[in-house]
């Protein structure tokens, strides 16, 4: 087992300073994970104490851009913030660092954490810190998770105040963790996948049908011969397999280029998404995928092929006409199928687009339009004192008020949508809990005076944050909307004194002094949790991001903002420049990455549906060629012709609706996690997707009709 926690700091040296981010963790973490050195060596049990720590292992890239790939760079000094560590050892180029939760940045480089049981750094009930271990062989993680939630269960009993009561352990295999949050989507796409690739063989088995059928004669000339019904079912899987290893090349080759454009597209959330490549073992799948699939979809043609009725296919009867609804019925049942398949595709489409629309019309509490965000690490001696890190960003505001485009500027320890929280325990102060520990928790934000006005939070109630509000003045506190109703249901809040944090009627007490709306801190489709807010001047024991509300277009002044910070400390880094509108994307990145693929798959399940349908009634209609000359000849008037065979392709495509929506009611029960204000039996996507499916079909369907309608009678005869 070994213990990990966040770390960062400012990278110092010859160019600019930037902040990197790291773990702290055990000396023995990489051996825990099987991790081996590119370069130098892992951490020594000595160097994970408070005062040996000073070690350093960096990330493949880390070594790469800062330090040029340099192959002596083992032992060498390099100075983080005000302290000097010395790089021990580098990391394969193929190691993932763990994320410590879902939008956590990526971790180069590593200390050892240096915790000592009861020294400054250690606290029972932090929660701060996280825990990876490796089971012994044949234990498992149900089993393991028991044993610690005993010995938890004990620790929480010789130390109740630090912990809730309930307080215990969950296990969760890496693979969950790393993939958890987007597994169902990865089904769900591979779930599309095989119901293409089964449209796709429906299509290609539909053809081989009507090719063996157009090919009777030339086997039954074969059998009149001798040859045995065996050796021609050999000969047309051959024929088939030579097909699908052409398809499946050809296929590879549209992979290799296709798997590229789309990891290049894939959002960073998914996890190792820019690595995704085809590699020996995939081509391998796709390949034996092709050609199993053309073997099994080309067994029923063959078989069908090789049973021939010798005297009636030589004397060419029963060539010009269907022959009956058993002869052909396979083809139809593949059609129905196909269209069942691709209704159950582009209604999940449709239900996850519907979704989308839903959560873009969500109020999120803010307007993220025209908003640029800059995320500040601030360190050295010289900031230890509040008025000197507040004297820091008075200098930025300055600058970027008087900047042209910038019309107000705030500053907040946790950005909305950014994967980040601070919760805490809120205590009022005419409420005394017999357990502290069941305390409310509400997020915790500190934030500028200028906060609310820049996001455009609607202040309902109070008052908002002034520069009265300084260090050493009356604390002041403001509540989110839910928070207000949720504690002081039926009672005004302004007035109230509340402390954050453990009870101590010794210290101060923060008086409530306005009320804000909700926000959804952590996304779109989670309700908004009860908030607090202090104000900046008063606390300021956190990161924070500067948030400016602009009048054009936020990238236009992303150098200024950096020229702001460069001017007021160029030893302090800044990173993260970008507009709060890419906050917002990537929140929705998954979604919209899970409903592009899908609709792409819907739309080219809908083409193969189209294809299949009208290579049925074309076929059928060549083959019906003379009874259709009869009937025209007899009076059947051109209209009465295209009706029949519409209706032909109306039965075909009111089977394969009526078997979609019975399948759809089932499968899209997996999208439910993946909705927003949707359930999975929407009846209305259903209806839309029925009528386009139904509109392709009888379009596809309308082409061989009007070919039938223009056969000549004498010309259909006379070749007959």
């Amino acid at each position: 087992m070994s213990l990990l926690r966040g770390w960062s700091g400012a990278l110092v040296g010859q160019d600019t300073p930037e902040l990197i981010n790291g773990l702290r963790v055990n000396y023995d973490f990489f051996d825990t994970l099987g991790v081996k050195m590119r370069l130098g060596r892992t951490f020594r049990a000595e160097e994970d104490t408070a005062a040996g720590w000073h070690a350093m292992i960096l990330s493949h890239g880390l070594w790469q851009r800062r330090f040029g790939g340099d192959p002596a760079v083992i032992g060498r000094r390099v100075r983080l913030n005000e302290s000097t560590f010395t790089i021990v050892g580098v990391l394969p180029a193929n190691f993932q660092s763990l994320t410590l939760s879902k939008t956590d940045y990526a971790r180069e480089m590593f200390a050892p954490l240096g915790y000592e049981l009861g020294g400054p750094s250690s606290c029972r009930g932090c929660q701060h810190l996280h825990l990876v271990a490796r089971l012994k062989p044949g234990v498992a993680p149900d089993s393991a998770g028991a044993e610690l939630n005993t010995i938890m269960r004990g620790i929480v009993g010789e130390h109740p105040s630090d912990y809730d009561p309930k307080a215990g352990v969950l296990l969760t295999p890496l693979q969950d963790h790393l993939v958890g949050p987007i597994r169902t989507a990865l089904w769900v796409l591979l779930g599309a996948v095989g119901f293409v690739l089964l449209i796709a063989c429906a299509n290609v088995m539909n053809l081989l049908l009507a090719r063996a059928t157009g090919r009777s004669k030339e086997m039954a000339l074969r059998t009149a011969l001798g040859a045995e019904r065996h050796r021609i079912v050999r000969q047309l899987l051959t024929e088939n397999l030579a097909l699908a290893v052409a398809g499946g090349a050809l296929g590879v080759l549209l992979a290799v280029w296709g798997t590229s454009i789309l990891a290049s597209l894939g959002p960073p959330e998914i996890p190792r998404v820019k690595e995704v490549a085809m590699d020996v073992p995939v081509l391998l799948f796709g390949l034996a995928a092709s050609v199993i699939a053309g073997l099994l979809f080309g067994l029923a043609p063959a078989i069908r092929a090789s049973r021939v009725d010798l005297i009636d296919t030589l004397k060419d009867a029963g060539k010009s006409t269907e022959g009956g609804g058993g002869r052909h019925g396979l083809r139809h049942v593949l059609v129905s199928v196909e269209l069942a398949l691709a209704f159950v595709l582009v209604v999940g489409a449709g239900l996850l687009g519907n979704s989308f629309l839903h959560l873009l019309n969500v109020n999120s509490g803010f307007d993220p339009h025209n908003v640029l965000t800059v995320a500040t690490y601030v360190y050295g001696e010289r900031y230890q004192k509040p008025e000197q890190e507040l004297g820091l960003y008075k200098q930025v505001f300055e600058q970027l008020r008087a900047t042209p485009g910038i019309e107000s500027v705030g500053m907040v320890s946790t950005i909305p949508l950014g994967g980040n929280f601070d919760r805490v325990a809120m205590h009022i102060e005419d409420r005394r809990l017999q357990n502290p520990a069941q305390a409310p928790s509400p997020d915790r934000y500190s934030v500028s005076p200028d906060y609310f006005h820049v996001m455009r939070i609607p202040l309902l109630r109070g008052r908002a944050f002034t520069d009265q509000d300084r260090p050493g003045g009356p604390q002041a506190i403001i509540l989110s909307e839910s928070c207000a109703r949720s504690q002081f249901a039926g009672q005004d809040p302004i007035g109230k004194h509340i402390q954050l944090g453990s009870r101590d009627d010794n210290k101060p007490w923060a008086t409530v002094v306005g009320v804000v709306g909700d926000v959804r801190q952590y996304g779109l489709d989670r309700a908004p949790n009860m908030a607090v807010y202090i104000p900046q001047a008063q606390n300021l024991n956190f990161g924070y991001l500067l948030v400016a509300r602009t009048t054009i277009d936020p990238r236009r002044l992303e150098g200024a903002a950096r020229a702001a910070f460069l001017a007021a400390d160029k030893t302090q880094p800044i990173y993260d420049v970008k507009p709060m509108e890419e906050y917002l994307g990537a929140s929705l990145a998954e979604r919209t990455f899970t409903l592009a693929l899908l609709g792409l798959f819907g739309a080219l399940a809908l083409a193969l549906a189209a294809v299949g349908i009208y290579g049925v009634i074309s076929y059928a209609v060549s083959l019906r060629t003379r009874e259709l000359g009869i009937r025209m000849a007899l009076g059947a008037q051109r209209q009465d012709v295209m009706r029949m065979v519409l209706m032909q392709g109306a039965a075909l495509t009111g089977w394969g609706l009526l078997a979609g929506l019975g399948a759809s009611l089932v499968l899209t029960r997996f999208l439910g996690a993946m909705l927003y204000g949707v359930k999975s039996w929407d009846i209305a996507t259903s209806l839309v997707v029925a009528i386009i499916l139904a509109t392709v079909a009888l379009v596809a369907s309308y082409v061989p009709a009007r070919r039938a309608t223009k056969v000549d009678p004498m010309v259909a005869l006379r070749y007959e």
